[in-house]
């Protein structure tokens, strides 16, 4: 009488723990190349923030000071100093501050630590969209006209200027000659807000741009979400020698004795994608660059 042939228990068995082993596996190698993927893919969220962010402020910095076709530091008719009442023609609708636009023998500013226009000159406008500035960081101004002419429009702050003058209007009206060139007057305050447009509690770069309208004005508008800290830092040339160049880099507010040369911009990422790795944390990068004023080396 012959054995059905089959599977001893130990066999059955032995089959099991290898396929539990299998399984074990191949669970454990997809887990690894989810949390490769997730690392890779918010590494790559932070530094496309901080590309866009730096090439942003890097263009708007190397612009600072420029005056069309008078040359830069040129006396502008019409400008006034920070905090200063401005003139009754040129004033700005939007509430953020006495002369914000119009202190153009200044092409930047800058408050370190603080959600204002300059150390002890707070911006008047609440930041948006929740009101709330990210705390301890810095805000920058930068002013400047754009590169490209224009025509003459009421109700916007311009430049017209010639080679040997400049001034500011916002009725359209030339004053200056029929060879004068007209170009948009572009003044932004760049801050960090603790929220995002439709996200509260998410970070972002932002500004208060100037733009025009029934008058000037400025108006909020968000540039990169997930930007959580600005740090501004300027490098001055000590005005005895005569090299040009950098010789210290000081706080804003700290600008005694020496010459704006270049500003050192640090920006701090955040990445909305929780990492295993870093036990459900979300990934932040900080990275600074160094940018040069062209247009106010000569900068008190």
């Amino acid at each position: 009488m012959s054995r059905a042939a089959g599977l001893t228990l130990v066999e059955l068995l032995v089959a099991m723990v290898i396929t539990l082993a299998v399984v074990a596996g191949s669970t454990a190698f997809v887990s690894r190349g989810r949390a490769a993927h997730r690392t890779s893919e918010s590494l790559a969220q932070v530094e496309e923030s901080l590309d866009a962010a730096f090439s942003l402020l890097a263009d708007e910095i190397r612009s600072a000071g420029y005056l069309g076709l008078a040359p830069p530091r040129s006396v502008v008719t019409g400008s006034s100093a920070l905090g200063s009442a401005e003139r009754a023609d040129l004033a700005v609708a939007g509430g953020c501050g006495a002369s914000l636009a119009h202190d153009l023998g200044q092409p930047f500013s800058a408050a370190d630590g603080a959600y204002a226009a300059a150390p002890g000159v707070a911006l008047a406008c609440r930041p948006s969209p929740e009101g709330r500035a990210a705390p301890r960081a810095d805000t920058l101004v930068l002013r400047h006209a754009l590169a490209d002419p224009g025509r003459p429009q009421a109700g916007r702050l311009q430049l017209e200027t010639t080679l040997r003058a400049a001034a500011l209007a916002a009725n359209g009206a030339t004053a200056l000659g029929a060879g004068s060139r007209w170009h948009d007057l572009e003044v932004g305050a760049y801050y960090v807000s603790a929220d995002s447009t439709g996200r509260a509690g998410w970070p972002s770069l932002r500004r208060k741009r100037l733009v025009g309208g029934a008058r000037p004005a400025f108006q909020d508008e968000e540039l990169v979400s997930g930007i959580s800290d600005l740090q501004v830092t300027i490098g001055l040339d000590d005005p005895a020698d005569e090299d040009g160049a950098v010789d210290r880099w000081v706080a804003p507010g700290d600008l005694a004795g020496g010459l704006p040369r270049a500003l050192r911009i640090e920006l701090e990422a955040v990445s909305d994608i929780p990492e295993p790795g870093l036990a459900g944390a979300n990934r932040r990068k900080r990275a600074s660059r160094i940018v040069e004023l062209r247009n106010a080396a000569n900068s008190p």
